[in-house]
């Protein structure tokens, strides 16, 4: 999966388009991918930046493709 489609999946959950998501959001991104949430340290009031999204989503790509599916 490319970069592009990485930046479409963050948007469709940024659906207001502040530039980032909450960590809930993102919670649940990460358990849709089939990756582990047990050690992220975030504070519910943190904002998650697509750049930060994409360091916790291409850790697999496999993964990632099945997110893609869903949405």
């Amino acid at each position: 999966m490319d970069e592009a489609n990485v930046d479409a999946m963050f948007s469709l959950l940024d659906v207001l388009g502040q530039g980032f998501i909450r960590p809930a959001q993102y919670r649940e991104a990460l358990k849709t991918l089939g990756l582990s949430t047990e050690d992220l340290e975030l504070e519910d009031d943190d904002a998650i930046t697509l750049d930060v999204f994409k360091e916790g989503i291409c850790t697999d790509p496999l993964s990632l493709q099945a997110f893609a599916r869903r949405f």
